[in-house]
């Protein structure tokens, strides 16, 4: 029997193993615990590099996101000749503080 290879596809091996259903579910809860794929996840394993979730970091990146364009919006008004309000300043402080300390947490979290 010879064996079909898709010609656009740059994976062209397939492994297949067989496990006990309590295996799967406990590799299925990895698999989703990672936030990869299956084929990330295993071909990770198989490669014994670290895996790590960022499914997290999607909400850093839209927080710090928010805050970049505050402090934006305040250096435009300082620039114009307004002097930016100490609340304002120590506002922008406490949000970065907070997203930081959340970043912490979540890196602590992978180790």
């Amino acid at each position: 029997m010879s064996e079909k290879k898709k010609p656009n596809r740059t994976k062209s091996k397939q492994i297949a193993f067989r496990v006990t259903e309590q295996e799967y579910d406990e590799l299925m809860k990895l698999v989703a615990l990672s936030g990869m794929t299956q084929q990330q996840f295993f071909t990770t394993a198989i490669r014994n590099t670290k895996i790590t979730n960022t499914d997290g970091l999607k909400e850093f990146r839209t927080e710090l996101k928010r805050i970049g364009t505050n402090l934006n919006q305040i250096a435009r008004s300082c620039n114009e000749g307004n002097q930016a309000t100490r609340a304002e300043v120590e506002q922008i402080g406490k949000e970065l503080n907070e997203v930081w300390q959340q970043l912490r947490r979540f890196t602590a979290e992978q180790v």
